[in-house]
């Protein structure tokens, strides 16, 4: 029998930046245990992790608890599932500021404490998102596990020319080789390119283009011979068939996609990562404020279309992985992006398995985050019911353990 007194309000561990011991077992014990591979539930069950590794999954009943572990119980309404992951987000912009200030310090925490334990963070201004990603692995700073991509390779004059302030401009076979070469020299994670579409999707994206095939297959070259992946900001069909034909990983956005890119993205695995759950925001965002309302009309269309779009596309078998485009939402409501996928026809458990699983298979990092598995790293979050019945419990974590070290806990 496992019994511990709980506290019933969540708080955070500040600054928890120790690393777990690896002689001392920690113990969860939860009513139940997610699979998100197989969508189902494991009832009155424990996890037990050592150092920052998952050793031993199974019922209460046949568990043997490890002398001397320390035994977490998460409650009596508690799911236990593996750390969410946001493929998509912007955590930090500018350089460290004369204070010492990181850029991306808040931002990274509330997303952590949202249950988020990996991030892929495209683009960022002043290699901000290198230095944050730094400042976590070295236990500096709490935050998400990152994958950064400096900042992306763009067309000058084009929308992330404008966004990431010219840092990234290149044109041209010769210079986006350079370009993708100097990024990953700086220590990037993942090459970002723009092909094309505005930051929020709208009718002149249809036909956008910013890099031709040719400039695209080039940068994927240059990252594939290096061993990393490139994800390509795209909202129109034009853009999103030039990206995938030149064998980009990742359309994001694609708001526009239409049956023939989705098509040639299920024929050649690419993924979708949709930010959707930022076109609602938009919309709610306009009428609290008293938009005009044809603007308000305009965004709701944009929205519609979009949703629609992508419906249609992951019905003829797109991969999805979760992503949000935070800045554009608040950091900390990534969760949010799970009831917006359940809307658009994804079940319940397809739903969360892009926020898990399909997330970790689009990084490259399966074999270690994504599911509760033997021998990966033990990234756990826990809400209060069970999100396969409802969905939006996931914006509601309760308990965060970041390979191994708890971070927010009842």
């Amino acid at each position: 029998m496992i019994c511990v007194s709980l506290l019933l309000v969540p708080t955070a561990v500040p600054n928890q930046q120790v690393p777990p011991s690896p002689e001392r077992a920690i113990v969860l014990h939860a009513m139940r245990v997610l699979n998100v591979e197989a969508g189902t539930i494991e009832l009155d069950a424990v996890v037990v992790v050592r150092g920052d590794t998952i050793v031993e999954i199974g019922p209460a009943a046949r568990v043997t608890i490890p002398k001397g572990a320390q035994v977490l119980d998460l409650g009596g309404n508690s799911t236990l599932l593996p750390g969410l992951i946001d493929a998509h987000v912007h955590l930090a912009w500018g350089p460290a500021q004369p204070s010492g200030t990181l850029p991306g310090a808040d931002e990274a925490r509330a997303t952590l404490h949202a249950g988020f334990t990996t991030v892929r963070n495209l683009g960022s201004t002043g290699r901000a998102g290198l230095a944050l990603r730094d400042a976590i692995v070295t236990r500096k700073l709490p935050g998400p596990r990152m994958l950064a991509a400096a900042t992306p390779v763009s067309f000058k004059g084009g929308v992330c020319d404008q966004v990431f302030q010219g840092e990234g401009t290149a044109s041209g076979v010769a210079e986006v080789v350079a370009k993708t070469r100097e990024i990953l020299d700086a220590g990037a994670d993942v090459i970002k390119l723009c092909a094309g579409g505005g930051v929020m999707p709208g009718a002149t994206d249809a036909a956008a283009i910013e890099y031709s095939e040719e400039e695209i297959r080039a940068i994927v070259a240059e990252a594939h011979k290096r061993g990393k992946k490139v994800a390509a900001h795209a909202q129109g069909p034009a853009a999103i068939l030039n990206a995938v034909r030149a064998g980009v990983d990742s359309i994001e956005h694609g708001a526009g996609i239409n049956e023939e890119a989705a098509r040639l993205m299920k024929e050649k695995g690419v993924f979708l990562v949709p930010t959707l759950y930022r076109l609602e925001l938009a919309v709610e965002n306009a009428e609290k404020r008293g938009a005009p309302a044809a603007n308000v009309e305009r965004l709701r269309a944009n929205r519609d279309a979009a949703y629609e779009n992508v419906r249609r596309a992951t019905a003829l078998g797109v991969p999805v992985a979760l992503g949000t485009d935070a800045t554009v939402i608040p950091h900390g409501l990534n969760a949010r992006e799970f009831s917006v996928l359940v809307k658009l026809g994804l079940s319940t458990p397809e739903a969360i398995r892009a926020g898990t699983i399909r997330a970790a298979e689009l990084l490259g990092m399966r074999d270690r985050i994504g599911s509760i598995a033997l021998r990966k790293f033990a990234d756990l979050v826990a809400v209060d019911g069970n999100p396969l019945d409802d969905v939006t419990v996931l914006e509601r974590v309760k308990f965060v353990m970041k390979g191994g070290v708890v971070v927010k806990q009842p």
